[in-house]
């Protein structure tokens, strides 16, 4: 499977950080972290969330049944080291612009695969 990169500068994001978002979402049912980071004001409030998203991330890995079998299914296809990269990529953004437009992009992107995710699912 290709990784996708969209760049900032020296910049580059990867879709894992979205799909755990989407995951979070998708399985609880909850907007919480798209919607801090979509108002965070600035780099150390969005690295804040991102950390507690993947505080709650590991927790709900840990999880023996889950209610979305398709949030499952992608949980399972997140590269961790991916991730890392990713959060290293955000923590060199300087610029307040160009950190909205990449924290913009990871949530319109974890909304749009946590939409695919929801799909026929009754909760």
């Amino acid at each position: 499977m290709p990784i996708s990169l969209v760049t900032y500068g020296v910049v580059r994001m990867r879709e894992d950080l979205a799909k755990l978002l989407a995951v979070l979402v998708a399985e609880n049912n909850s907007y919480t972290y798209v919607d801090k980071l979509g108002y965070a004001s600035s780099k150390d409030l969005v690295l804040y969330y991102l950390r507690e998203a993947l505080r709650d991330f590991h927790s709900l890995k840990n999880k023996t049944e889950w209610d979305n079998t398709k949030a499952f299914a992608e949980a399972k296809e997140i590269k961790m080291e991916r991730v890392e990269e990713d959060l290293e990529d955000i923590a060199k953004i300087s610029n307040m612009k160009e950190l909205r437009e990449a924290v913009s992009l990871i949530v319109a992107k974890a909304l749009s695969t946590a939409s695919r995710l929801m799909e026929g699912v009754v909760k």
